[in-house]
């Protein structure tokens, strides 16, 4: 291509906005010089934004290989005594007849004439970029675009036209006629929220038309499509658009494709086929591809950062109708920046609204094992442990062992966030989560709150934040213990009295000293570190899961990010992006996740990378320190005997590994035991507490093995 006419290319049918953002531009006109240049590879005879993408897929791939019909530029010959023999017939004005005839070949203009659509008409119009996508004629279409830029609603307007005007072949009757139904359409959206959106969106289409809406013939009541089995609208010339949730993870049961398999259709939409596992296109939409080669296949999405099969498309395939809208095209776009800029990370940004595939060097948490991790549940579906099974595809939900992570904050308020593990299918669930703000009597309100959580999940373990909760930790403790003499309890008071042994304060900056469950030896990391190193592991390994929903800790998860390695130990600092955002449930979610590591296991470093992350039983430490601790704290909770609460200090691994300081912990103990009970235990029931371990009946779990 010569150099001028490439230039020429980049400056009329591109644009570069604010931020350096290079995309194509929806209202481009070429100059003439640029036409006849490619006048012998492309049909001219087409609209301009059809031209325009021609001459984008040769300057981008250097051939053009989409296969499509074009877009005719004009109405066919003869067409002026056709609108004149239609206004005659049917006493109507040339200009109907007009829009009447063009409604008959442009599906813009059949959705103008059917939903009322005017360019003069500021609010109720379609804008130009989603005129080329309605008319499109491609068998492959890929586009990448922002956020709230209006994908859905143009995808909505297509489907609806396919559904009223694609007529399909389906053999001859009984009296030899031709058969012509409607079209077969699949909708595939990686969770539910979004397919509910798109059926609701056509849905209040068909509504304003009273005779399209007679042609459905499904729903009940007011409703147009039904939601069981399977999300579906019915048409009466035998066209139907069925809808499926892929699950942006595969399934715990291995179930990817579910239902989906087997179908057939003329037309497929992905949306945000980004986030949907290749799992399912290679199961479910190859297969149909391969049987039917003439089904159409729309892919539409914001980029999520893992370049898999939707980068493919955009980039690197020239069968493929490729575009590429950044929010910024919105005319209103300068309206609404401030906001999304101020919650949003740089890279989120980026890549929600600017549509770019980023790479997240300085992020912890990588947005493929973010993506990976959320599933089509809700926090209340957690609420119930049979539904929640049913939805994840859970093997059992026996045994699950919980734990509560708590952040206080006297700013964005305290996050509270409940995690499960279910040992049966070796995965950690978010089961809860709860913000609650910062008042005039917050700590009361948050003591309250951890009260009722406690109550509601029965939580094995309990970890906080130390920092600016360490009087309403002890607050805490001190209440649940009081209440250990209050006769007549209420059932949450009679679950709030074993706060007290299950609530760990955890300081951030403190040290820890871990035990390797191969070589015994010991492993010294910072509180900081270990939850953040213990967390990324197990998102690495895909073996966390919560709900989709939840946008504040996916948000949380982009904006945490390395601002720097420390220069003497060169470990890396953690931070945020955007203050706004915040981290406060990403670290309670950290905590939650660390407690059930923390108290259940010896984290290996080793394993972090090369294997996937197991449970090892704890290894008996066989110092008469490690014996009389563990077996006083046995008794202290059975007699509620205060004063041993640094005994669970050091039977927890949680303070640096200070003989001295261990010794004198102890005799300080042991000394207030005596003045606070009968008697000190004898050395037979020490030895007896030691079989049994320091941890009671938990470690006969055998998943613990």
């Amino acid at each position: 291509m010569h150099a001028k006419i490439k230039k020429l290319i980049e400056e009329e049918l591109y644009l570069v906005n604010e931020y350096g953002v290079k995309h194509q531009n929806p209202d481009a006109k070429v100059s003439d010089e640029v036409l006849d240049y490619f006048k012998d590879k492309i049909n001219t005879d087409t609209t301009r934004a059809c031209i325009n993408c021609q001459i984008r897929q040769y300057d981008k791939y250097g051939e053009n290989a989409i296969k499509c019909n074009y877009v005719a530029r004009k109405l066919p010959d003869g067409a002026a005594s056709k609108i004149e023999e239609i206004a005659n017939k049917t006493n109507m004005s040339q200009e109907h007849a007009t829009k009447l005839l063009k409604a008959s070949i442009d599906p813009v203009a059949w959705c103008e004439l059917m939903f009322g659509f005017s360019d003069e008409d500021s609010k109720w119009f379609i804008r130009s970029y989603q005129k080329e996508q309605i008319r499109c004629t491609s068998k492959r279409i890929a586009i990448l675009e922002g956020r709230r830029a209006g994908k859905s609603f143009a995808m909505a307007l297509k489907l609806i036209y396919y559904a009223f005007n694609m007529k399909l072949d389906r053999g001859r009757d009984s009296q030899g006629n031709i058969v012509y139904l409607g079209p077969s359409i699949m909708v595939v959206t990686p969770y539910q929220a979004q397919l509910t959106n798109i059926f609701e969106e056509m849905e209040k289409l068909l509504k304003r038309n009273v005779e399209l809406r007679q042609e459905v013939i499904s729903g009940t009541g007011d409703s147009l499509y039904i939601k069981t089995p399977t999300f579906k609208m019915e048409f009466k010339n035998g066209g139907m658009i069925q809808g499926f949730v892929s699950g942006i993870g595969v399934r715990q049961d291995g179930s990817g494709g579910g239902t989906m398999r087997g179908s057939s259709a003329n037309v497929v939409y992905l949306d945000e086929m980004d986030m949907i596992p290749e799992e399912i296109l290679t199961k479910v939409i190859n297969p149909i591809l391969a049987t039917t080669p003439d089904t159409i296949l729309i892919a539409t999405s914001t980029p999520i950062g893992e370049k898999g099969k939707f980068h493919e498309w955009t980039q690197k395939r020239s069968d493929f109708k490729s575009d590429h809208l950044p929010t910024s095209i919105l005319p209103f776009w300068n309206e609404i920046k401030s906001d999304i800029i101020k919650d949003s990370t740089p890279e989120s940004f980026m890549s929600e609204y600017m549509a770019i595939f980023t790479d997240d060097e300085k992020g912890v948490f990588k947005k493929n094992w973010i993506n990976h991790a959320r599933l089509d549940y809700s926090y209340d579906d957690a609420l119930d442990m049979a539904t929640l099974q049913k939805r994840l595809g859970l093997r059992s939900t026996n045994d699950c062992i919980k734990a509560i992570g708590i952040d206080w904050n006297k700013n964005a308020g305290t996050e509270f966030y409940v995690v499960g593990y279910f040992p049966n299918d070796k995965v950690w669930i978010g089961l809860d989560a709860i913000n609650v703000p910062a008042s005039e009597f917050s700590a009361k309100r948050w003591i309250k709150e951890l009260i009722n959580l406690n109550y509601k999940w029965k939580p094995d373990y309990i970890y906080a934040d130390e920092g600016y909760g360490h009087t309403i930790i002890e607050d805490i403790r001190w209440e649940s213990y009081a209440l250990r003499s209050k006769p007549n309890k209420t059932p949450i008071e009679e679950e709030a009295v074993k706060i007290y042994d299950k609530l760990k304060a955890f300081n951030f900056s403190s040290s820890l000293i871990l035990k390797d469950p191969v070589t015994n030896e010991d492993i010294k990391k910072s509180g900081k570190h270990f939850l953040v190193e213990n967390a990324t592991r197990i998102l690495q390994e895909n073996l966390f899961k919560y709900p989709v929903t939840d946008k504040t800790l996916t948000d949380q998860f982009f904006n945490y990010i390395i601002e720097k390695y420390n220069s003497q130990n060169n470990k890396p600092v953690y931070g945020k992006q955007n203050e706004s955002v915040g981290d406060h449930r990403l670290d309670a979610f950290m905590l939650a996740l660390g407690a059930l590591v923390l108290e259940e296991s010896v984290y290996s470093g080793k394993q972090m990378f090369p294997s996937v992350p197991t449970f090892h039983k704890m290894e008996a430490i066989n110092k008469i320190v490690r014996d009389e601790s563990g077996a006083l704290l046995d008794n202290n909770k059975k007699q509620g005997v205060p004063g041993l609460y640094h005994l669970l200090e050091i039977s927890r691994q949680n303070v640096e590994k200070d003989p001295e300081k261990s010794k004198s912990i102890i005799l300080d103990g042991i000394n207030r035991y005596h003045n606070t009970s009968r008697g000190m235990t004898p050395i037979s029931e020490l030895q007896h507490a030691t079989k049994r371990g320091h941890f009671g009946k938990k470690t006969s779990r055998s998943w613990r093995k």
